[in-house]
């Protein structure tokens, strides 16, 4: 994934996302496999941490950015985590392939539960362009346990800054169990 470039012009003009499952190539199909490796990593780390607190995956708010944030949402999505987590909450998120995602969530099992997921893009952020916005969006309707909850960042762009970190703290008590 560190060699994977946000700003390059496959990602900014949308055609990188828009590939789908026939025209993969070998390099795509690396990449799927380390997205898929990586959220399995995030589950074999935390696990242990959840277990000394005494604590759950219903207990966990997932929180990322940018391609971290698309992995930490493939393992939710793509049952990696083994149970489903609290809630959601994503700045830009890079998702490889989002109508290969679809695919996949179409002949998947689904929980009946919805998991509040919230996705806040930049607007000024050419490394999530709106095809891409909207071909991800139709992916997560595939998954009726996704509540999603869009907004936009008018000035942002592909950094979580100071005023994403005030989006992510009113967000959080949204999240919280009541």
């Amino acid at each position: 994934m560190l060699e994977f470039e946000v700003s390059s012009t496959e990602v900014t003009d949308g055609s990188w996302y828009m590939r789908n499952r026939q025209s993969f190539e070998n390099e795509d199909l690396d990449m799927l496999h380390d997205v898929e490796v990586l959220g399995r990593s995030l589950v074999e780390a935390l696990e242990p941490k959840l277990k000394q607190s005494g604590l759950g995956w219903k207990n966990v708010i997932l929180c990322g950015f940018g391609k971290g944030a698309g992995v930490a949402l493939y393992a939710a999505l793509m049952k990696l985590i083994p149970q489903p987590v609290s809630a959601m909450i994503f700045f830009s998120p890079v998702v490889a392939f989002p109508g290969y995602l679809a695919e996949r969530l179409g002949s998947m099992a689904r929980d009946p539960k919805p998991v509040k997921t919230f996705i806040v893009w930049g607007g000024r952020n050419k490394s999530t362009p709106g095809s891409y916005r909207q071909l991800l969006a139709q992916a997560l309707r595939k998954a009726p346990e996704v509540h999603l909850t869009p907004d936009t960042l008018p000035e942002g762009d592909h950094t979580f800054d100071v005023k994403s970190f005030g989006v992510l703290s009113s967000l959080l008590p949204l999240c919280l169990p009541r």
